[in-house]
């Protein structure tokens, strides 16, 4: 016996609580963390402190 995405469809309902009227890629940036890290001073840093 093979599942095939058919056999999801029936237990695999959209979530009531979802507001389908902002798009996936928006919903998505807001809940990303905007995260600047300079990775070269970041290392210089730990080296200085070991």
């Amino acid at each position: 016996m093979s599942l095939t995405a058919d056999d999801f469809r029936s237990v695999g309902g959209g979530d009531p609580s979802d507001d389908d009227s902002i798009p996936l890629g928006d919903a998505l940036a807001e809940l990303a963390m905007d995260v600047e890290t300079d990775a070269v001073e970041a290392v210089r840093e730990s080296r200085e402190d070991v």
